[in-house]
């Protein structure tokens, strides 16, 4: 059986993929300041947030008198349209605005992981880049997404892995960091760090 892993994220989707895959799960969010990484690349900027994320995890787990989890994984993912980075949506206003800005474009979508062996303390750390193509989507179009609620909870108002896959003319690189885990930046970290496959 493979070792547990505490997820340190309030992602669904990353939860749902990983327990897919047959890795036993403790999941635990965690809220960090992510302003202290604004300044870097988006690239750089999901992989520092996802490290972050998963010190936070591993400090409160450590110095706590519960259970000590020795692997901890963290996971970041943003958006980015020339230079222009969406984060989760506040509201169905902004949401909106997203897809509209997002509608006939290519924009990129950037996933950080970071994994932590809570016995030694090392952090092996990666990110993926994926270019998606939407399709122009009429007025009419991103209203039915809205009022779907799917854009809530993710960067750029969108889950590709729902009904925004109707809006995709094309992807080039990893759906699944689209959806939030890139599972095969996954696979090189947990390399890395030796956990036992």
């Amino acid at each position: 059986m493979l070792p547990t892993i505490l997820l340190a994220s309030a992602s669904p989707r990353r939860a749902e993929v990983l327990d897919s895959l047959g890795f036993p799960l403790c999941v635990e969010a965690m809220d960090i300041d992510e302003s202290v990484a604004d300044e870097l690349p988006v690239g750089e900027r999901v992989q520092r947030l996802a490290e972050l994320k998963a010190a936070a995890a591993h400090e409160r787990a450590w110095t706590g008198s519960g259970a000590k989890p020795r692997w901890i994984l963290a996971a970041d993912t943003l958006v980015s349209l020339n230079d222009r980075v969406f984060a989760k949506a506040e509201d169905r206003a902004e949401a909106g605005a997203m897809l509209s800005a997002l509608a006939g474009t290519t924009h990129q979508v950037y996933s950080g992981l970071a994994l932590i062996d809570g016995v030694s303390g090392a952090v092996n750390s990666i990110a993926s880049c994926t270019d998606v193509r939407f399709a122009p989507l009429s007025t009419k179009e991103i209203e039915a997404y809205l009022d779907s609620g799917e854009w809530r909870g993710v960067a750029g108002a969108y889950r590709i892995q729902e009904r925004a896959a109707f809006f995709v003319e094309r992807i080039e690189g990893s759906f699944s960091g689209v959806v939030g885990l890139p599972l095969r930046e996954f696979y090189v970290i947990l390399g890395q760090a030796a956990y036992p496959l």
